[in-house]
């Protein structure tokens, strides 16, 4: 009985310890229940504000994309040119003017992580660009500067910089705005050169009226006198050369007043290489006596139709002709060539100089001479009025050649290499046919 009375004993100590063991455990599972309710709530709360965060988030994505599209957008129709780069001067950033203006490839990646210098293959960088802020910190504001672009093609460049700053104001690179002023500098000169030339034709007219009426008398006396000395050869003489002095000076009037006309243009079309064998013709001619010829290097295209007035056109040729052989000498050797420019040549070349109307191009009129050249720092004023290299000259052929492609629309530019000879050029409108 007794061994029965301890096992009722131990049994209900088991059970006493199973119970505390049970409601230590529901202890625990009620604990681990709550934390995992706590864990939940603390879960969908963050959840909620995670969900909210990647709403701004995705909101501030759509937001900067539509304002970098903005901005791309702003830089893409900008006309002036846009270079930003990094501390290492490598550029991070070329807008589609900046590579039109520097006649660089269109391939964003050819000009994109390249250094700067790369742009400007032919040229150290000096002063005046995006380089010289980074390297001092100083920012530029309108300030010219020469370049040379891949092509050869000088520019003239208005140029302003500045640094970009991070938030934290540390300076990270520098942008460089600038835009091509060849054409409006070209334009300030030729209008400066039309004001002189209207000065000083009004000036020529003036003066040669006032010369020409006394020049007249002087003249009419002279030939009296050397008639009455026929008697005494050495004063005849004398007088003659005063009848030749004064028509000579009548001549440079004549010149004077031609240069001084307000040009009255009645233009025609007339095929431009029938017209030229024509005046060269003429003006072989005329100089029969001269035994040197002038090589002509035609168009193989069969017309070239420009519309000039025939009589002033002549003038202009034979003016740029005579230069040449009166340059020369004896041993001159003058061609001219004339030729028809593909259209998109001319407006990449010339579209600043001229305002081609759809489907016009140029007519190309070449006068090329072996003589002695001319100096670079004089090339550009032999189209001055008055300026002249020739010993006699009056320095007003080329002045006049000058003024009659101008009032035909047209261009006349020089280019030479002393000991080499000088080249002209003239370029009229045409149909592209």
């Amino acid at each position: 009985m007794e061994s029965k009375k301890e096992l009722d004993m131990e049994i209900d100590n088991d059970v006493v310890q199973f119970a505390e063991s049970y409601a230590s455990f529901n202890k625990i599972i009620n604990k681990v229940q709550r934390q995992y309710l706590s864990l939940k709530e603390t879960y969908e709360k963050q959840s909620e504000e995670l969900q909210s965060v990647n709403r701004t988030l995705q909101s501030t994505m759509i937001e900067n994309r539509v304002v970098t599209e903005f901005l791309d957008s702003i830089l893409n129709s900008l006309s002036s040119g846009v270079i930003v780069i990094d501390k290492s001067e490598m550029v991070t950033l070329i807008n589609p003017a900046a590579r039109k203006i520097l006649e660089l490839e269109d391939n964003v990646k050819k000009t994109k992580g390249k250094h700067y210098s790369n742009l400007f293959p032919d040229e150290v960088i000096k002063d005046g660009s995006v380089v010289e802020t980074i390297r001092t910190g100083e920012t530029i504001t309108n300030v010219s500067r020469k370049i040379i672009t891949s092509y050869g093609t000088t520019l003239s460049l208005s140029v302003s910089t500045s640094l970009l700053k991070n938030r934290g104001d540390e300076i990270v690179g520098a942008v460089e705005l600038f835009y091509d002023v060849s054409k409006i500098e070209r334009m300030e000169e030729q209008l400066s050169r039309m004001k002189v030339l209207a000065s000083l034709g009004e000036m020529a007219a003036t003066i040669a009226h006032e010369v020409r009426n006394p020049l007249a008398g002087i003249g009419g006396f002279a030939s009296l006198l050397a008639r009455d000395l026929s008697d005494d050869p050495a004063k005849r003489d004398m007088a003659k050369n005063v009848v030749e002095g004064v028509e000579n000076i009548n001549k440079t009037i004549q010149t004077l007043l031609d240069f001084a006309r307000r040009e009255k243009v009645n233009k025609a079309s007339v095929d431009l290489n029938a017209y030229l064998n024509i005046v060269l013709d003429d003006f072989e001619l005329s100089n029969k006596n001269n035994s040197r010829t002038i090589k002509r290097c035609f168009s193989s295209k069969d017309s070239i139709s420009v519309d000039i007035d025939r009589q002033l056109f002549k003038q202009a040729i034979i003016n740029l002709v005579k230069n040449s052989y009166e340059a020369c000498g004896n041993d001159a050797r003058v061609c001219i060539m004339t030729g028809i420019l593909p259209l998109a040549r001319a407006q990449k070349e010339y579209g600043d100089k001229f305002e081609l109307a759809a489907g016009e191009t140029l007519a190309q009129i070449t006068i090329e001479d072996n003589g002695p050249g001319i100096p670079e720092e004089d090339v550009g004023k032999i189209f001055s009025p008055f300026f002249s290299t020739k010993e006699n000259g009056t320095g007003l052929g080329l002045s006049i050649a000058w003024k009659i492609v101008k009032a035909h629309g047209g261009d006349l530019s020089a280019t030479s290499q002393v000991g080499k000879g000088t080249r002209f050029s003239i370029l009229l409108p045409v149909l592209n046919e």
